[in-house]
């Protein structure tokens, strides 16, 4: 009887050992990730113009484009001079933009401030890389709502009363409830000549980047220039993620892009814009109806530093790795009034999981 069950315990233990010698596998390359962003001023001690937006986006790394989708980025590719055959990235959106005037606490209306605004929309974005992948290419379609629909007035409301704020008490003077339509375009182009290595094997990426956007919910042209500095970058990167933001992350290899430790990505981004807006509702009211407006400004610019913090570790059989992102966005007085409009502050904070 000993002698079997010593046999027995000798199988065990070389089963055991051969287990824990086998080599660990790494999780599966997810080919999805989801990540929430919260934009707001209270930061900067500031409850005013945009004050607050909320964003859930899910992207992929398949094409998820249907038969329309397909045909309507066909064409628009054909303009914009990209290859639609395949989208990169593919990305939905779903979230709610709050404008306020200043003072938040007067009843009456105010004529001379930013009219009271929500937004309440549903977008798909989908992006096309170029062959040599120094140009990304991003167009957008999204659908949304503006007035009581947009839920606005009930978010803010309920957010104050959780936080002990003031009370929002113009919402009755809102920017009247209309369907949204807006489709957008941007293309980002690597600058070679602006673009150098580091030390310690840290990259500094230049790119240059225009973009369109036109419908029921604003009208704009802009440009600008954007700036990385992080470890295997790819030649053109992305818009950080975040509200206003198309494209999705591209594919960097989480293993070697550490920052301080093993453990943790890190890399650091800024840019700045000037845009032409030829209409926005939040600012010009709806067409042919009678809604709060003011003065819009024809120029524009805002300048956005950040960083973001990956850790690769945190990646597991059902999800990516763990990523948080922090920016700031200085923009420019959007509008002209005889109270004086001053520049202003947002703060955003976005986290979630990668690919």
């Amino acid at each position: 009887m000993s002698s079997m069950f010593q046999r027995t315990l000798l199988a065990l233990v070389i089963a055991l050992q051969g287990a824990t010698a086998a080599p660990a596998q790494a999780p599966p390359r997810q080919e999805s990730g989801s990540f929430f962003t919260w934009e707001n001023d209270s930061r900067y001690r500031t409850d005013r113009f945009y004050t607050s937006g909320v964003q859930l986006s899910t992207r992929y790394l398949t094409d998820q484009r249907g038969d329309l989708g397909r045909s309507l980025t066909h064409a628009a590719c054909r303009w914009l001079d990209c290859d639609a055959t395949t989208a990169m990235t593919s990305q939905r959106n779903v979230g709610q933009l709050i404008f306020t005037p200043r003072d938040i606490t007067r009843v009456e209306a105010q004529p001379h401030d930013r009219p009271w605004a929500g937004y309440l929309y549903y977008e798909k974005v989908y992006a096309f890389l170029s062959g040599d992948q120094k140009r990304l290419t991003t167009v957008a379609a999204q659908a949304g709502v503006t007035g009581p629909l947009s839920l606005a007035e009930h978010a803010q409301k309920a957010f104050h009363r959780v936080l002990e704020r003031p009370r929002p008490m113009g919402w009755h003077h809102q920017i009247g409830g209309s369907l949204g339509v807006n489709v957008s375009a941007e293309q980002r182009s690597a600058r070679d000549a602006l673009s150098f290595d580091l030390p310690a094997r840290v990259r500094f990426n230049t790119a240059t980047y225009w973009r369109l956007g036109a419908g029921t919910v604003n009208t704009y042209a802009g440009a600008g220039i954007a700036i990385v500095v992080g470890k295997n970058l790819p030649p053109v990167s992305p818009a950080p993620p975040g509200i206003g933001d198309g494209a999705a992350a591209l594919r960097i290899p989480a293993r070697t892009a550490t920052c301080l430790f093993r453990w943790l990505q890190c890399t650091a981004f800024a840019s700045a814009e000037a845009r032409l807006v030829a209409y926005s509702v939040f600012l010009d009211g709806r067409v042919f109806r009678d809604d709060p407006n003011v003065d819009k400004r024809a120029f524009v610019y805002e300048v956005v530093v950040g960083n973001r913090f990956d850790l690769p570790s945190t990646r597991t059989a059902s999800h990516g790795p763990w990523f948080v992102q922090m920016k700031g966005a200085h923009k420019s007085a959007e509008f002209h009034s005889p109270l004086g409009v001053p520049s202003h502050r947002v703060y955003s904070l976005t986290f979630g999981t990668d690919f």
